[in-house]
């Protein structure tokens, strides 16, 4: 059972990769409502899965796209997001410590 349960947590992982390359890839193509739909699928997702630094940075994004729109830095967001989802500890000091990579890095 532990075995099957391991399985499907990293196919899990392995969609929201997928999601998140996608994100990063389709940004420029997308309406920023189509956007900010799948960066909440992606955040329905984690937070269901309990990814709580990926959930709180799809969020985070969210929010970015919502008051930036384009001006939203989409890629240094889903760089983080792909160091979080292989992240062992998935506790709110680290979902804390991921925004706060993300607005030193905005900040450059």
């Amino acid at each position: 059972m532990a075995i099957a349960a391991a399985e499907d947590r990293l196919t899990l992982i392995d969609e929201l990769r997928a999601r998140i390359d996608q994100l990063d890839r389709d940004a420029r193509l997308l309406s920023i409502g189509e956007l900010c739909r799948r960066v909440d699928a992606v955040r329905n997702i984690a937070g269901a899965a309990r990814l709580l630094p990926l959930a709180r940075l799809a969020g985070g994004l969210r929010d970015a796209l919502a008051r930036e729109g384009r001006g939203a830095s989409v890629r240094t967001w889903t760089d983080v997001m792909r160091e979080a989802i292989g992240h062992d500890a998935q506790d709110e000091a680290t979902a804390t410590a991921f925004l706060t990579a993300v607005a030193a890095r905005l900040a450059g």
